[in-house]
């Protein structure tokens, strides 16, 4: 009986310890200030953009409560210099290029965009066939570009994409799939002869990309990354000033629904830094010129508000993301475009005149246009600004982020899991006291797939949070004055180790120099690894010598879907494990394949 008792008693306690464990909690400091380098001022400029320029005439009408009130930004085009958009085989005269930039240039200023709305915060770039063909004079071409853009813009854009998803068009260029790698050798020699001559003549353009469409770098065992964006980086990534990407959720070419949101997207980024630190000792930032959700069959069928929120809950999840990355990210735009009245004129892809599936307005049987849920992303985030404060989540899977302004102060909340979360707010030094007033937004999407904004105003706290698969909420706090007492900066370090291949019980070291030890703050090891779902994902992990446990739980789902998994595993560790000078992580698997594709260092230092 005695011995009954204590079995029953233990698995008890073995109970309620799985179910504290599991137990969701943020925390909120108000008083604490939080840098990403040297980044803390929440820059709307970079991430509230959208897919459309000032130049289109498209919203002209809806100008000032899309551009003014919800505070959007215009954020990329295909503008660019496109010199074989008329023959594919001449390249224009520099003359012509003049007269094709000053016609550009007129043509923008007539824009009722123009005056209010212009911005140098801008992103320009063209379809490969009309920017790039085979056995041409690659100076010829980049002279003509720079031409052009010298007098296209009254106002010069900031970012210029040579060729938007070249890569995926290589085909296009040969008879079969084995003669691409030499088109995408040759796409990267033109991304460099271009960048060189825009660099010389327009000082203030920065060039990057390739553009990357589907970044699925860990295909064939990373072959795809060594055939592309390595390929890239090697031939024209020294001339680079940032490497682009595109990151959607869905299907984009074969396979089942997937998410890049979480894990898998934070790989593919840090094994992009990974390589530039390698390379070059430094990381160059990033630019994620669309992002969002996508698969095939969507373009040319009838507007889905359905979809409409399977975009919103992809765009969300990815934001909260990139907000992480403020230090090494100088744009993100959510692919969301204006009308796209060419698309109602696209009688092939769309012969029965269907709005395209990512526009804010959408036409209506009698011509007249109406927004689309898509506005609802722009609604939620209305208004957020100020400077990052400290927060903190015990679960990958709830991202947070919070920011505040004289007399306001914004958490943002979402969650990467298909499984409601139950989320406690936890208020550190008295940070609650400031609250007055809360006005609660909630995006999600219902059983039914319908996007739903709701506000719920008035509210005087906020403790607790039942957030719905897939929901973002942001909770606007009118608060009294308070003042920063302490400083937190966060700072990434990187190894010239990458990619190692993992064999069993090998010890795979990753050194990481000039490190200064840290007293107070938080840390971890992101350890970012792809190999097959039936092989193990919590190796054995030391640093400088001490042993550190691998959870279990990463950020977003566990990519069953994938052929095999890739993604990033945050392993925190006890911050004072740093040492001044060299730090050393060393990992070991108990089994042979796949790969650790990068290592980072990840520091939250407390300065007081």
């Amino acid at each position: 009986m005695m011995n009954k008792r204590y079995i029953l008693l233990t698995i008890s306690i073995l109970t309620l310890h799985i179910v504290v464990a599991q137990k969701n909690e943020v925390s909120i400091d108000f008083t604490t200030q939080k840098f990403i380098g040297k980044e803390s001022e929440l820059n709307r400029k970079k991430y509230f953009a959208m897919h459309d320029s000032y130049a289109s005439w498209d919203l002209a009408s809806d100008a000032d409560y899309l551009f003014k009130t919800l505070g959007i930004e215009h954020g990329r085009t295909f503008g660019g210099p496109a010199p074989f958009r008329k023959s594919k085989t001449e390249i224009p005269s520099l003359a012509e290029a003049k007269e094709m930039g000053e016609k550009s240039a007129a043509g923008i200023k007539k824009s009722p965009l123009f005056d209010n709305f212009a911005t140098t915060d801008f992103i320009i770039t063209d379809h490969p066939s009309d920017a790039f063909q085979l056995n041409q004079d690659y100076n010829k071409i980049a002279e003509y570009d720079a031409a052009f853009l010298k007098n296209a813009y009254p106002i010069m854009p900031k970012y210029y994409e040579v060729m938007n998803e070249p890569f995926v068009h290589a085909i296009d260029y040969v008879k079969t799939w084995d003669q691409t790698p030499a088109v995408i050798v040759e796409m990267s020699k033109l991304y460099k002869t271009v960048a060189d001559k825009v660099h010389k003549e327009i000082p203030n353009m920065m060039v990057g990309g390739y553009t990357s469409a589907y970044p699925e770098v860990e295909k064939d065992n990373f072959g795809y990354w060594d055939t592309r964006m390595k390929t890239f980086m090697d031939i024209a990534g020294e001339s680079m000033q940032f490497f682009s990407t595109h990151i959607y959720d869905g299907r984009n070419v074969e396979g089942d629904t997937s998410y890049r949101s979480g894990s898998n997207s934070e790989a593919i980024l840090d094994l992009i830094e990974a390589y530039s630190f390698k390379k070059w000792g430094v990381v160059k930032p990033h630019i994620i010129s669309e992002y969002g959700y996508t698969a095939q069959g969507l373009v040319g069928k009838t507007y889905s508000p359905e979809l409409n929120g399977t975009c919103l809950i992809a765009y969300n999840k990815i934001l909260m993301q990139l907000l992480d990355k403020e230090d090494r990210l100088l744009k993100a735009i959510p692919f969301i475009t204006s009308k796209a009245t060419w698309f109602y004129d696209n009688k092939k892809e769309n012969p029965d005149g269907h709005p395209y599936p990512w526009v804010i307005k959408k036409k209506e049987e009698d011509g007249t246009y109406t927004f689309t849920h898509l506005k609802k992303f722009y609604e939620l985030w209305k208004g957020v600004e100020g400077k990052r404060i400290e927060v903190t989540s015990n679960n990958p899977d709830i991202q947070i982020h919070a920011f505040t302004k004289e007399g306001k102060v914004f958490i943002a909340m979402n969650n990467l899991s298909d499984d409601v979360q139950e989320v406690s707010l936890n208020y550190l030094n008295n940070s609650a006291t400031y609250i007055k007033n809360i006005t609660l937004k909630r995006l999600y999407t219902t059983a039914t797939g319908m996007p739903r904004l709701i506000y719920f105003t008035n509210e005087t706290s906020l403790d607790t949070v039942n957030l719905k698969a897939g929901e973002t909420i942001i909770a606007e706090c009118d608060v009294t004055h308070f003042d920063f007492n302490n400083t937190l900066k966060e700072n990434n370090y990187y190894t010239e180790t990458y990619l190692q291949p993992i064999e069993k019980d090998k010890v795979l070291t990753f050194k990481f120099n000039n490190m200064e030890a840290a007293k107070q703050g938080k840390a971890s090891i992101r350890m970012g690894i792809g190999r097959s779902h039936n092989m193990s994902k919590k190796p054995i992990v030391t640093l400088n010598g001490k042993n550190v446990q691998v959870p279990t739980n990463w950020a977003g789902y566990d990519q069953l879907a994938r052929q095999r998994f890739f993604g990033v595993i945050e392993i925190p560790f006890d911050i004072n494990y740093i040492v001044s000078g060299e730090n050393k992580v060393q990992i070991t698997f108990p089994d042979l394949s796949g790969h650790v594709s990068s290592v980072i260092l990840n520091v939250e230092s407390r300065l007081k």
